[in-house]
């Protein structure tokens, strides 16, 4: 009988102390933990690629810009020089008319009638190669 009264020691030693629980607050499912993605930072050749990408773009706008106003000064001496030469094939248009007005037979011959010269068909000869 000694054994079933250490049994009975056992479970009386074994046997926990109640006390009163304290309300607890409800516990939230945990959320799963998502892995933040790590950045990884740009190399140095990709920086000083990117950097000469920029640099050329800009260089190339600076040109175009450029080339533009070049070609519209182009263009606005173009219209000059088209001026110029309309005013002087007008001015060339205007001395042919006069030197035709002023070769004209009947003005030669009236010059030549107010200063005392007449036409003679005998003193008129026709020269040919």
């Amino acid at each position: 009988m000694a054994q079933s009264n250490l049994a009975k020691e056992i479970f009386q030693q074994a046997e926990p102390t109640y006390t009163p629980a304290q309300p607890v607050a409800p516990v939230k499912p945990a959320e799963p933990k998502v892995k933040a993605k790590a950045r990884v930072g740009f190399s140095t050749f990709e920086k000083a690629l990117g950097l000469t990408g920029s640099l050329i773009c800009v260089a190339l706008m600076i040109v175009l810009v450029s080339s533009k106003i070049a070609l519209t000064n182009a263009q606005h001496n173009l219209q000059q020089v088209d001026n110029r030469i309309s005013k002087v094939q007008s001015q060339n248009t205007n001395y042919k008319q006069q030197i035709g007005a002023l070769q004209s037979s009947n003005r030669l011959e009236k010059i030549a009638h107010d200063s005392g010269m007449s036409l003679s068909n005998a003193n008129i000869r026709n020269v040919t190669k």
